[in-house]
């Protein structure tokens, strides 16, 4: 077979194999989809090319949104085309707008989260996600037996928040949609930073001593939380992180026994007065009105 119709991949000291599929898989992967596509409509599911419809008559999309994804579009491309033809001199400037093409990039995912989720939610997106999987366990192949990964697609669905099924999945996705690993460090503002010496290989940020840092300049440890110079953790308002089991030992005034006594309910004397102060007031009105 030639490099184009199968992939090699390793996970866990074994070897797998991607193929494309063929004639009679590629047959069975399409009844997969109509018979979740029909399913999918009888229990409500909405198409998709009605998905934008929908998520405004639920006030989930709007003109507002539309068009402030738009603006990031094009001011995302506005930057890129000045950053390819040479247009910023200094590598500040470099830095500053790498660093604004990762927000636009943020705030486009945030925007679109919804309506992604929402998408898969479609008898169209519901459809597509069977065939993607029953496709998995006809393509994805052990190398050393030369059978299926999995059984059925039944047995995927079983196994599928185990790491292999993941990877499997992953490798699968890049391999028959064209997707590149490692994708990020494709992104232009990533190979820009890297040729400022911005990002470390594990394609994390850092600064200029090679201290991993955020995209606002804080220092980073090995796990992405915040430190201090000394290397101590410390929270968004650069104070200390403190673990919770300091309760255990907190030590303070019990203040609160006395703070009790100090509200005393009225006594029953005193209550009986009222009462009756009111019964006179009440009889009172009563012979005037008479």
């Amino acid at each position: 077979m030639s490099k184009q119709e199968e992939k090699r991949f390793t996970f866990k000291d074994k070897d797998y194999v991607v193929r494309t599929s063929n004639a009679s898989s590629s047959i069975e992967a399409q009844k997969v989809y109509n018979k979740a596509f029909k399913k999918a409509i009888e229990e409500g599911a909405i198409l998709k090319k009605s998905l934008e419809d929908h998520m405004r008559r639920q006030g989930l999309w709007d003109d507002d949104k539309q068009e402030e994804y738009d603006r990031l579009i094009k001011k995302s491309a506005d930057i890129e085309y000045k950053i390819k033809s040479g247009q910023y001199k200094l590598a500040s400037q470099l830095k500053e707008k790498s660093f604004e093409l990762k927000r636009i990039r943020t705030q486009l995912a945030s925007l679109l989260m919804v309506r992604n989720s929402m998408d898969s939610a479609t008898a169209d997106g519901i459809a597509d996600n069977e065939r993607f999987f029953y496709l998995i366990t006809a393509c994805v192949i052990d190398y050393e037996t030369q059978k299926p990964v999995f059984s059925s697609l039944e047995d995927y669905k079983e196994r599928a928040d185990s790491e292999l099924a993941i990877k499997c999945a992953e490798e699968y996705a890049n391999f028959a949609y064209g997707l590149e690993e490692n994708y990020e460090d494709k992104l232009l503002e990533n190979r820009v930073l890297s040729k400022l010496g911005l990002l470390n290989d594990k394609g994390q940020l850092i600064n200029k001593q090679g201290h991993r840092v955020d995209i606002e300049g804080n220092l980073l440890d090995e796990e992405g939380a915040r430190i201090d110079k000394e290397g101590n953790r410390i929270d968004i308002n650069n104070n200390p992180v403190l673990e919770d089991d300091v309760i255990d030992s907190l030590e303070f005034e019990d203040d609160l026994d006395n703070a009790v006594e100090d509200i005393k309910p009225a006594s029953k004397s005193k209550a009986s007065s009222v009462k009756r102060a009111k019964k006179e007031e009440a009889a009172t009105t009563d012979e005037a009105i008479a």
